[in-house]
């Protein structure tokens, strides 16, 4: 079986797995079954790492329920990272020893693993950080919240797991605008998204560095060998992170700065904390701390953006991802200067890569565009909360103006296949285009047809 295909196959086994655990009368307080649609979007949603629910997480499921979900989402969160690792390795149908060197060059990881290996150094990587944000969680809500043990146990473990993978559940029907002013809660969770959204290799460069940095302090041996110059997808991500965080915040503070409904009644601190937090939400966890369903609509199309990007390749993340958007500006930026050659920081970059990214770019707008023309003829929501929605699906974001409980069964159900397709793909488009290597024997004549 094709490596891609394994990859839709697995993850649509999880979901419908997922769902027929959450079916069980067990998983709700009540009691009672819950229908499949819904139950198959809720699965959808944890196992894509999303975050959007058609039904109250806080008060619809039991803690089995709560459970369920989040082992669902650190499934799908390192699953996501291990499957496109692994992907990775097959691109030539086997584990050639110039995939292993591609892939650890790419990674800037000094010694070639094993999967085995690789794959047991995300999850120390996911564990870790899980790990940081769950104590500063449960220490704030045992000591300040007065929560029980179990209590603070229970919501710091899901919270962390949820924040890390990037799926914005939370335990409350509020997301998290109950702890809105509170910098314990907040700065911590949105520090957490801002790192899993960087991606594995790019942790694993800036861990590996620190390591040679402090050797070098500490007067001992380099345990690594690294080049001066950070490897070129490592700055692709920080700096258009640093960018993508630094405009959204200053867009998104700008609209919604005396919006009485929102940052308006608060002090310049609180406003300025709001901002950043709702400029790293989109991109992609979908906790909010503020009502998205009152946010000016100028600030929505900020958010349909962010989350259309999302993060970086080989994360928890969705989006087109950051590599792609910056792929896309330089091949806009090299045309406009009329060079021959797509170059980003003194690296040339393939015409294959660029094919890519201009393809997966154009399928998921194609899509974006496909479904919100579908929900717009067929529900009674207006435009810009369609193009939210949808966005926020294949955004694998979980943002929502309020909508999603509203949706008709067959709006849920196109809504599940969006995240599928948001979670899966721009890892199978671009390793089926890698993959497919047809060779021609001929050319035809050129001919140039008027553009633009």
């Amino acid at each position: 079986m094709h490596p891609t295909q394994l990859v839709a196959m697995a993850f649509t086994v999880i979901i419908l797995f997922g769902a027929l655990l959450l079916m069980i009368p067990t998983a709700t307080n009540s009691g009672e079954s819950t229908p499949f649609i819904d139950a198959l979007f809720t699965a959808t949603s944890a196992v894509t790492v999303t975050g959007l629910s058609t039904l109250n997480v806080e008060t619809h499921w039991s803690q089995f329920g709560h459970w369920i979900i989040a082992i669902l989402i650190q499934i799908g969160g390192f699953g996501i990272v291990g499957f496109a690792t692994l992907v990775g390795y097959l691109l030539d149908g086997r584990i050639s020893l110039k995939n292993k060197m591609l892939t650890t060059s790419e990674a800037s990881i000094a010694v070639a693993p094993d999967i085995k290996s690789l794959l047991k150094n995300i999850a120390k990587v996911m564990l870790f950080f899980q790990g940081l944000l769950f104590i500063f969680l449960f220490v704030r809500l045992l000591t300040h919240y007065n929560y029980s043990t179990a209590d603070a146990l229970g919501h710091g473990l899901f919270h962390a797991m949820s924040a890390f993978n990037n799926a914005g559940f939370a335990l409350y029907s509020d997301s998290l605008i109950g702890f809105a002013r509170d910098g314990w809660i907040i700065v911590p969770i949105f520090m957490t998204v801002i790192i899993a959204s960087v991606g594995f290799p790019v942790i694993v460069e800036i861990r590996d560095r620190a390591k040679c940095y402090l050797a070098k302090l500490l007067k001992k041996p380099k345990p690594f060998a690294f080049p001066a110059q950070w490897s070129l997808n490592s700055r692709i991500v920080l700096w258009a992170t640093l960018v993508l965080l630094v405009g959204g915040s200053i867009a998104i503070g700008f609209l919604e700065w005396n919006n009485p409904k929102t940052l308006g009644p608060l002090d310049p601190v609180s406003k300025i904390l709001d901002s950043i937090f709702a400029a790293v939400m989109p991109r992609t966890a979908g906790f909010n701390a503020m009502d998205m369903s009152v946010v000016n609509p100028s600030s929505w199309l900020i958010m349909d953006i962010l989350m259309f990007i999302g993060g970086a390749s080989a994360s928890t993340a969705g989006g087109i991802k950051i590599g792609t958007a910056v792929v896309l500006f330089y091949i806009i930026y090299t045309e406009i200067r009329g060079e021959a050659a797509v170059n980003i920081g003194n690296r040339r970059l393939p015409r294959s890569m660029q094919r890519q990214a201009l393809t997966i770019v154009s399928l998921a707008a194609a899509v974006v565009i496909g479904a919100t023309v579908l929900l717009r003829l067929t529900t009674n929501f207006t435009l810009d909360e369609i193009l939210f929605e949808v966005t926020s699906a294949v955004g694998t974001t979980g943002l929502s103006t309020g909508i999603t409980a509203q949706m008709p069964d067959h709006a849920k159900f196109l809504l599940s296949l969006l995240m599928l397709f948001g979670r899966l793909g721009p890892i199978v488009v671009a390793t089926s285009l890698a993959l497919r290597k047809t060779k021609r024997h001929f050319e035809y004549p050129k001919e140039r047809p008027l553009i633009g």
